[in-house]
C-alpha cells in the first residue's frame, strides 16, 4: 500500500468514526515516512483530528529533527506547523529565513498567536506587499492591545473588499470594543442580501456574544445555500461542541478539514469537544 492508499484508508475510518483503527494506521504511516516533514505534518494533523495528544508531541519532534535544508522548504514545514497550533517550533523556524513577506506572515502570526501584540504589529509593518489576511490580523493585533479606533478604522477599510472574512473583522473589533450594538446592527444588516455571507455572518456574532443555539440556526442557514461556507461550518461546529453535541462538532470539523486541510478552525471545534 503506497503512501495516497494509506491516507485514503485512514481519511475513510476517521470518517466513520473508526478512531481505534486510524491511530495506529497514523503512526505506521509516520513511521515509514520519518525523512518527509511534510508527510509527518499530514500525520500530525490527523491525529489531532481524532484527538490523540498522547503520540502528537512524538511527531512533532521528529519533523524539527529532519527539517529541509532550503529555505522554501522550512518555511512550508513552519506553515504547516503553525495551522496545526505548534508556535513555538514554527518561529524557531521562521527566525532563521530570510524576512520575505510570507516569512514576515508567518511570523506575526507565530506573535500573535503567543500574545506578543507588538511584535506581531512590527513583523507586518515591515511587509511590503499586505493582502486582506494580513490586515484583518493587523486589526486582531490593535484591538488586543486596546487600540480600538485604530483597529475599527482599518476594520471599515477593509469592509470595503465585500467578503465574509473582512465582515467577520469588523464584527470582532467592534465586539472587542464593547460595541456590540454596531456589530448586530452591522450583522443585520448583511443578512438582509439572504446569502451564505449575510447568514455566516449573523451566526458568529451570534457566537461572539454567547448565544450558541441561534449561531447555529443561523450557521445552517448558510449552510443550505453555500454547503461547503467555512465560516458557516466553524461556527455550527463550535456550537455544537458549545451544547455537547460533540458528534456533530466532530461532523462539522471532518467537513471543514475536506474542504481545507490543516484548517486552524478544525483545531478550534476539536479544542471545544474536550472542554
Amino acid at each position: 500500500m503506497d503512501n495516497e492508499q494509506a491516507l485514503e484508508a485512514i481519511r475513510k475510518n476517521i470518517k466513520d468514526g473508526k478512531n481505534d483503527i486510524a491511530g495506529p494506521q497514523i503512526m505506521d504511516l509516520a513511521s515509514k515516512n520519518q525523512q518527509d516533514p511534510m508527510m509527518m505534518l499530514t500525520c500530525a494533523s490527523m491525529l489531532l483530528t481524532i484527538g490523540d495528544d498522547k503520540d502528537f508531541p512524538a511527531l512533532v519532534s521528529v519533523i524539527m529533527s529532519h527539517l529541509p535544508s532550503d529555505e522554501e522548504g522550512k518555511y512550508q514545514v513552519a506553515s504547516g506547523l503553525i495551522s496545526i497550533g505548534c508556535l513555538k517550533d514554527a518561529g524557531s523556524i521562521l527566525a532563521e529565513l530570510t524576512p520575505t513577506d510570507k516569512v514576515q506572515r508567518g511570523r506575526a502570526a507565530v506573535f500573535h498567536g503567543t500574545d506578543r501584540f507588538e511584535d506581531a504589529l512590527a513583523a507586518l509593518g515591515a511587509m511590503k506587499n499586505m493582502e486582506e489576511p494580513d490586515l484583518v490580523l493587523k486589526v486582531q493585533a490593535l484591538g488586543s492591545l486596546g487600540k480600538h479606533e485604530k483597529a475599527i478604522a482599518l476594520a471599515e477599510e477593509i469592509l470595503k473588499s465585500g467578503t465574509y472574512r473582512a465582515g467577520r473583522c469588523y464584527i470582532s473589533a467592534l465586539v472587542l470594543a464593547g460595541r456590540e450594538k454596531d456589530a448586530a446592527k452591522y450583522a443585520k444588516t448583511r443578512m438582509k442580501d439572504k446569502d451564505a455571507d449575510g447568514y455566516a455572518l449573523m451566526a458568529y456574532y451570534q457566537w461572539l456574544n454567547g448565544n450558541s443555539t441561534a449561531s447555529g440556526a443561523f450557521s445552517s442557514k448558510a449552510l443550505k445555500l453555500e454547503n461547503k461556507h467555512l465560516g458557516a461550518l466553524e461556527t455550527i461546529g463550535l456550537s455544537f461542541a458549545d451544547k455537547g453535541s460533540i458528534w456533530e462538532a466532530k461532523i462539522a470539523a471532518g467537513a471543514i478539514n475536506e474542504i481545507e486541510p490543516g484548517s486552524p478552525a478544525v483545531f478550534r471545534i476539536l479544542a471545544l469537544c474536550k472542554d
